[in-house]
């Protein structure tokens, strides 16, 4: 785990050769681009033309269920039309589709009427058909004087009442406001569904066609994006006359590959090491199996240049916690088939391979917690079979998992000051985070020793830990009465941050306390299922599998999001809080765009 060390690099051409240039080092993908004039006002009069319709047509045709082998000769293929028949796909098919629902539910209104058609209103003596469904209790309040009804449907709780009327009636004519049910009768409001439905059948098939060209549309999405990105760096050089200027962050390992490169592009390239004043964009690099704690680092903030890559703590940390969150071996089972059973579709580029071989580890980890714990599904073995005897904790047990629980946050403190000391540069930035970790060593000594020596060396530990945190709170010299105060309130100030040692450390206490009620929940769903077995004889046994299988979807995406937001919390706050200083700025290689397909 480590940040790659970075050079400047400024690259000197020919204005006319600028074009090639920067292609070339598209490809190339190496380079993080340092911007020398602003391209912003240029930037926003281009029109975007026909991108963001591409891009909606692209996902219109990706969100297809069932695809076509993709074309990969491009001989016939183009964009617009493509882009044009995938929306106009898109708004027939919504269309249809909001048709259908309306004819549906016009028909649900009109069937218990009967099927009937309006006839002239001069052969029925110009009177008009007016509806009303009046509910069972309020039919005896219809006044029946001077007028002329039908009921044409009644059941247990209402009743279908056609008036005749030429005016319409006022409005306390009838207990209810009449009822609006259209002029189409109720075979033709079916013809027309099972026309709207022929039509979504022909549109789907339509979309099902044109999933062959996805390929060649994503590529053409991608070259198009790299257009648009090579117009914005060649705004952002600094040029001069016939002379452009290009000046670019990359790492240092590939200067001898940049010089050849720049050889063959006909430009002069120099390199300098980044200037003390100098904030360089921030690029990680880690082991391939273990890229993954890269995605979750910058998920919440980027280390600074000259700070220290926690990418593998992060990583293995976030594991372990999600899998005393979720803490039981039948979900992470499950859990681990569906990623197997899914596997092709969630490793299409390099980001969800890496994202997949965490999740892998992700269910590992919830598998051996919750054999350590002898909870499968809710369920506890018994402690003479063969799984029984592989559990060594009870979630039950409370004073035990306090004790693990904040002995891990205790580690994970100490773990990060140490880290922020071995990287530190000056002597308070190294010497201050070592007084907070033997404060929380001593501290935590003090709270599992209870009698024993360790217990009597903890108030010693605390008390050294903090004169180390006073004396070493800053490097500002004493050279007066003045600058003695300031070190004393520097010392006071940092002191404070006792507090936060205090609430981090109990906050890993949620490990144990979110595990506790995932397994609890997932025992009382097995007795309600239990119970209603037993209670409903014969068609109990189907109620209680469909609780089963309903109760734990539930505790599984409960302990999914638990496990993900307080698993990755404890590592991007509190352990962050205490491990580094400043945030930076990720390394944004200037490269051409990958389709994924």
């Amino acid at each position: 785990m480590s940040i790659t060390a970075l050079q400047k690099v400024s690259l000197i051409g020919v204005m006319d050769d600028k074009e090639a240039v920067l292609e070339t080092l598209q490809a190339f993908g190496r380079l993080h681009l340092i911007p020398l004039t602003s391209a912003q006002k240029e930037l926003e009069a281009v029109s975007s033309g026909r991108g963001q319709e591409a891009v909606d047509a692209l996902r219109w045709i990706m969100a297809c269920d069932d695809q076509r082998r993709p074309v990969k000769d491009a001989t016939d293929f183009q964009t617009d039309q493509i882009v044009h028949q995938a929306l106009a796909n898109r708004t027939a098919f919504r269309e249809a589709e909001d048709l259908r629902s309306a004819l549906i539910k016009r028909i649900k209104e009109v069937e218990p009427w009967g099927e009937f058609s309006f006839t002239d209103l001069q052969d029925i003596g110009d009177q008009r058909l007016w509806f009303y469904i009046v509910p069972a209790n309020k039919v005896p309040q219809i006044d029946l004087q001077h007028k002329i009804i039908e009921v044409v449907h009644q059941d247990r709780y209402r009743a279908y009442i056609v008036l005749l009327s030429p005016e319409e009636p006022p409005a306390d004519a009838m207990p209810v406001p009449r009822a609006h049910i259209g002029s189409k009768s109720l075979s033709e409001l079916n013809r027309e569904l099972e026309r709207t439905e022929i039509l979504i059948e022909d549109l789907e098939q339509e979309r099902q066609a044109l999933t062959k060209w996805r390929v060649l549309l994503a590529e053409n999405l991608a070259s198009a994006r790299d257009r648009s990105a090579r117009a914005r760096a060649a705004l952002e050089t600094a040029d001069e006359e016939r002379i452009f200027l290009l000046q670019a962050w990359a790492p240092a390992d590939k200067q001898d590959e940049i010089e050849a490169l720049a050889g063959e592009m006909g430009v002069a390239a120099s390199f300098e090491d980044p200037d003390p004043g100098e904030i360089p964009p921030t690029l990680l690099h880690n082991r391939p199996e273990l890229a993954a704690g890269e995605s979750l680092v910058e998920f919440y903030q980027t280390p600074s240049y000259r700070d220290w890559d926690p990418s593998v703590i992060v990583y293995v940390s976030f594991v372990l916690f999600f899998g005393m969150i979720m803490t039981d071996a039948g979900y992470g089972l499950l859990l681990l088939g569906l990623l197997y059973l899914f596997k092709r579709r969630l490793t299409g580029g390099e980001t969800s391979r890496r994202l997949f071989k965490m999740a892998v580890w992700l269910t590992i980890s919830t598998t051996v917690f919750g054999v350590l714990t002898g909870s499968y599904f809710g369920i506890t073995p018994s402690p003479d079979s063969l799984l029984g005897r592989f559990k060594i904790m009870d979630l039950n047990d409370v004073d035990t998992m306090m004790k693990i629980t904040l002995t891990i946050g205790a580690a994970h403190l100490i773990l990060a000051n140490l880290m922020q000391s071995w990287h530190a540069s000056g002597r308070a930035d190294r010497l201050q985070p070592i007084g907070w970790a033997i404060v929380v060593a001593g501290g935590i000594s003090t709270f599992l020793g209870q009698d024993t020596v360790i217990a009597s060396l903890g108030p010693v530990a605390v008390v050294t830990g903090l004169i180390m945190v006073g004396v070493f709170a800053s490097d500002r010299e004493v050279t007066s009465w003045k600058t003695a105060g300031l070190r004393v309130f520097d010392g006071l100030a940092a002191l404070a941050r006792i507090v936060n040692v205090f609430s981090d450390v109990l906050s890993y206490m949620r490990l144990f306390a979110l595990g506790l009620a995932a397994a609890s929940l997932a025992e009382t769903i097995n007795n309600l299922a239990g119970q209603l077995q037993e209670a409903v004889p014969g068609i109990g046994l189907l109620i209680a599998l469909l609780v089963l299988a309903v109760g734990h979807m539930i505790n599984i995406g409960l302990g999914l999001i638990g496990g993900t937001v307080h698993g990755l919390r404890l590592n991007v706050i509190e352990f962050f809080n205490w491990s580094l200083k400043g945030e930076g700025t990720p390394f944004r290689p200037f490269k051409k765009e990958e389709t994924g397909l």
